[in-house]
Protein backbone atom coordinates (compact mmCIF):
# COMPACT_ATOMS: atom_id res chain seq x y z
CA UNK A 1 0.00 0.00 0.00
CA UNK A 2 1.11 3.78 -0.62
CA UNK A 3 -0.34 6.81 0.37
CA UNK A 4 -1.42 9.62 -2.17
CA UNK A 5 -3.20 12.51 -1.32
CA UNK A 6 -4.97 10.90 1.41
CA UNK A 7 -5.81 8.11 -0.84
CA UNK A 8 -5.00 4.52 0.19
CA UNK A 9 -3.67 3.16 -3.04
CA UNK A 10 -3.72 -1.41 -2.82
CA UNK A 11 -2.52 -3.50 -5.22
CA UNK A 12 -4.40 -7.11 -3.63
CA UNK A 13 -2.94 -9.07 -6.57
CA UNK A 14 -3.30 -10.65 -9.76
CA UNK A 15 -6.27 -7.62 -11.51
CA UNK A 16 -7.51 -6.86 -7.92
CA UNK A 17 -7.40 -3.35 -6.70
CA UNK A 18 -8.82 -1.08 -3.70
CA UNK A 19 -8.54 2.87 -3.02
CA UNK A 20 -9.40 3.37 0.21
CA UNK A 21 -10.59 7.65 0.80
CA UNK A 22 -11.16 8.33 4.61
CA UNK A 23 -13.85 4.88 5.02
CA UNK A 24 -15.01 5.01 1.11
CA UNK A 25 -13.66 2.07 -0.51
CA UNK A 26 -13.66 1.57 -4.07
CA UNK A 27 -12.23 -2.10 -5.43
CA UNK A 28 -11.67 -3.66 -8.93
CA UNK A 29 -12.31 -7.16 -9.60
CA UNK A 30 -11.99 -8.34 -6.15
CA UNK A 31 -11.43 -11.81 -5.91
CA UNK A 32 -11.32 -14.64 -3.49
CA UNK A 33 -8.08 -16.10 -4.28
CA UNK A 34 -6.31 -12.33 -3.13
CA UNK A 35 -8.54 -9.91 -1.16
CA UNK A 36 -9.48 -9.20 1.71
CA UNK A 37 -11.88 -6.40 1.25
CA UNK A 38 -14.79 -7.19 3.22
CA UNK A 39 -17.23 -4.55 2.36
CA UNK A 40 -17.34 -1.84 -0.60
CA UNK A 41 -18.96 1.09 -1.41
CA UNK A 42 -18.27 1.01 -5.60
CA UNK A 43 -17.23 -2.29 -7.18
CA UNK A 44 -16.01 -2.03 -10.89
CA UNK A 45 -16.21 -5.55 -12.70
CA UNK A 46 -13.59 -5.05 -15.56
CA UNK A 47 -14.91 -8.59 -17.62
CA UNK A 48 -16.83 -11.54 -17.07
CA UNK A 49 -13.74 -14.02 -17.13
CA UNK A 50 -13.79 -15.79 -13.55
CA UNK A 51 -9.81 -14.68 -12.61
CA UNK A 52 -11.78 -11.25 -12.70
CA UNK A 53 -15.49 -11.84 -11.64
CA UNK A 54 -15.45 -13.68 -8.29
CA UNK A 55 -19.35 -13.78 -8.01
CA UNK A 56 -19.11 -15.06 -4.59
CA UNK A 57 -17.02 -12.69 -3.42
CA UNK A 58 -19.08 -9.73 -4.75
CA UNK A 59 -22.04 -10.96 -2.92
CA UNK A 60 -20.22 -11.43 0.13
CA UNK A 61 -19.00 -7.46 0.29
CA UNK A 62 -21.78 -5.71 -1.33
CA UNK A 63 -24.11 -4.02 1.12
CA UNK A 64 -27.28 -1.87 1.11
CA UNK A 65 -25.19 1.00 0.28
CA UNK A 66 -22.77 -0.74 -2.57
CA UNK A 67 -22.90 -0.03 -6.03
CA UNK A 68 -21.63 -2.51 -8.43
CA UNK A 69 -20.66 -1.07 -12.69
CA UNK A 70 -19.88 -3.95 -14.98
CA UNK A 71 -19.30 -3.78 -18.69
CA UNK A 72 -22.60 -4.12 -21.36
CA UNK A 73 -21.10 -7.49 -22.05
CA UNK A 74 -22.41 -9.28 -18.35
CA UNK A 75 -25.99 -8.06 -18.71
CA UNK A 76 -26.51 -11.81 -19.02
CA UNK A 77 -25.14 -12.39 -16.08
CA UNK A 78 -26.41 -12.94 -12.41
CA UNK A 79 -24.40 -9.68 -10.64
CA UNK A 80 -25.56 -10.36 -6.71
CA UNK A 81 -26.17 -6.76 -5.95
CA UNK A 82 -29.05 -4.59 -5.13
CA UNK A 83 -27.55 -1.73 -7.54
CA UNK A 84 -26.02 -2.76 -10.51
CA UNK A 85 -25.06 0.01 -13.40
CA UNK A 86 -23.99 -1.43 -17.12
CA UNK A 87 -21.76 0.81 -19.12
CA UNK A 88 -20.55 0.52 -22.91
CA UNK A 89 -17.01 1.58 -23.88
CA UNK A 90 -16.14 5.32 -23.91
CA UNK A 91 -19.23 6.02 -21.90
CA UNK A 92 -19.10 8.16 -18.55
CA UNK A 93 -21.29 7.92 -15.63
CA UNK A 94 -21.71 9.48 -12.30
CA UNK A 95 -21.67 6.92 -9.33
CA UNK A 96 -21.13 8.39 -5.62
CA UNK A 97 -20.33 11.58 -7.22
CA UNK A 98 -17.08 9.91 -9.33
CA UNK A 99 -17.10 10.15 -12.52
CA UNK A 100 -16.23 6.78 -14.12
CA UNK A 101 -15.08 6.20 -17.86
CA UNK A 102 -15.20 3.06 -19.89
CA UNK A 103 -11.98 2.68 -21.39
CA UNK A 104 -11.53 -0.30 -24.54
CA UNK A 105 -9.12 -2.90 -24.08
CA UNK A 106 -8.00 -3.59 -27.50
CA UNK A 107 -8.07 -7.16 -26.16
CA UNK A 108 -10.37 -9.48 -29.21
CA UNK A 109 -9.93 -12.29 -26.56
CA UNK A 110 -11.64 -10.26 -23.68
CA UNK A 111 -14.82 -8.92 -23.58
CA UNK A 112 -13.93 -6.44 -20.72
CA UNK A 113 -13.46 -2.69 -20.43
CA UNK A 114 -10.84 -0.72 -18.53
CA UNK A 115 -11.75 1.80 -16.00
CA UNK A 116 -10.77 5.74 -15.31
CA UNK A 117 -12.54 7.50 -12.66
CA UNK A 118 -11.91 10.10 -10.66
CA UNK A 119 -11.92 11.05 -7.03
CA UNK A 120 -11.23 14.64 -5.08
CA UNK A 121 -10.01 15.46 -7.81
CA UNK A 122 -7.32 12.24 -8.48
CA UNK A 123 -7.82 10.09 -11.27
CA UNK A 124 -7.06 6.88 -11.37
CA UNK A 125 -6.88 4.34 -14.47
CA UNK A 126 -7.57 0.60 -13.74
CA UNK A 127 -6.50 -1.09 -17.40
CA UNK A 128 -7.79 -4.72 -17.19
CA UNK A 129 -6.62 -6.98 -19.89
CA UNK A 130 -5.12 -4.43 -22.32
CA UNK A 131 -3.17 -5.33 -25.06
CA UNK A 132 -2.66 -2.45 -27.18
CA UNK A 133 -1.57 1.13 -26.32
CA UNK A 134 -4.15 2.69 -29.13
CA UNK A 135 -7.43 3.34 -27.08
CA UNK A 136 -5.04 4.82 -24.52
CA UNK A 137 -4.33 8.14 -26.71
CA UNK A 138 -7.01 9.94 -25.11
CA UNK A 139 -5.52 9.34 -21.65
CA UNK A 140 -2.59 11.41 -21.82
CA UNK A 141 -2.60 13.77 -19.02
CA UNK A 142 -5.42 12.41 -17.31
CA UNK A 143 -4.23 9.90 -15.09
CA UNK A 144 -2.80 10.46 -11.70
CA UNK A 145 -2.26 6.77 -10.49
CA UNK A 146 -1.79 4.15 -13.18
CA UNK A 147 -1.96 0.43 -12.90
CA UNK A 148 -1.12 -0.91 -15.87
CA UNK A 149 -0.72 -5.30 -16.67
CA UNK A 150 2.94 -6.84 -16.90
CA UNK A 151 2.37 -10.49 -17.43
CA UNK A 152 2.95 -10.53 -21.45
CA UNK A 153 0.76 -13.49 -21.54
CA UNK A 154 -3.04 -12.60 -21.77
CA UNK A 155 -1.97 -8.58 -21.81
CA UNK A 156 1.09 -6.53 -22.82
CA UNK A 157 4.56 -7.38 -21.29
CA UNK A 158 6.89 -4.86 -19.60
CA UNK A 159 7.52 -3.31 -22.54
CA UNK A 160 4.26 -2.82 -23.61
CA UNK A 161 3.72 -1.27 -20.02
CA UNK A 162 6.42 1.06 -20.27
CA UNK A 163 4.97 2.71 -24.06
CA UNK A 164 2.00 3.01 -22.44
CA UNK A 165 3.17 5.07 -19.44
CA UNK A 166 5.20 7.21 -21.74
CA UNK A 167 1.72 8.05 -23.87
CA UNK A 168 -0.68 8.16 -20.74
CA UNK A 169 2.08 10.22 -18.34
CA UNK A 170 1.01 9.68 -15.67
CA UNK A 171 2.22 11.07 -11.89
CA UNK A 172 2.95 7.23 -10.51
CA UNK A 173 3.09 3.78 -12.10
CA UNK A 174 1.28 0.96 -10.71
CA UNK A 175 2.53 -2.97 -12.25
CA UNK A 176 0.07 -5.21 -11.61
CA UNK A 177 -1.77 -8.67 -13.07
CA UNK A 178 1.58 -10.72 -13.04
CA UNK A 179 2.57 -13.42 -10.72
CA UNK A 180 0.98 -16.02 -8.33
CA UNK A 181 -2.17 -17.04 -8.16
CA UNK A 182 -3.02 -17.42 -11.84
CA UNK A 183 1.00 -16.69 -13.31
CA UNK A 184 3.89 -18.82 -12.64
CA UNK A 185 6.19 -16.94 -15.08
CA UNK A 186 8.76 -14.45 -13.30
CA UNK A 187 8.14 -10.90 -13.91
CA UNK A 188 11.63 -8.33 -13.26
CA UNK A 189 9.35 -5.29 -12.72
CA UNK A 190 11.99 -3.83 -11.22
CA UNK A 191 13.15 -3.42 -14.93
CA UNK A 192 9.73 -1.10 -15.27
CA UNK A 193 10.60 0.81 -12.43
CA UNK A 194 13.91 1.81 -13.79
CA UNK A 195 12.99 2.87 -17.37
CA UNK A 196 9.90 4.73 -15.92
CA UNK A 197 12.28 6.68 -13.85
CA UNK A 198 14.71 7.49 -16.52
CA UNK A 199 11.73 9.00 -18.36
CA UNK A 200 10.63 11.20 -14.58
CA UNK A 201 7.57 8.93 -14.35
CA UNK A 202 7.19 7.39 -10.88
CA UNK A 203 6.45 3.87 -9.91
CA UNK A 204 5.01 2.33 -7.04
CA UNK A 205 5.96 -1.74 -6.81
CA UNK A 206 3.24 -3.00 -4.05
CA UNK A 207 3.33 -6.36 -2.91
CA UNK A 208 0.49 -8.54 -3.13
CA UNK A 209 -1.61 -10.82 -0.54
CA UNK A 210 -0.32 -13.90 -2.31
Amino acid sequence: MFEYKGFEVYWEGHGSVKIVDEGFTVVVDPHSKVSDVEEADLVLITQPDEKHYDRDLVEKLCTDRTCVVAPKSMESYSVPCNDVEYIEENEVIDIFGIEIEAVPLENQESQGIGYRFVMRGTSFYVSGDIRSTESMHDLEGRVDICFLPVDGVNTMDLDGAVNAAVRIKPRVVVPYHYGEPFFSEKVDVNVLKAELEDRSIGCKLLRSHT
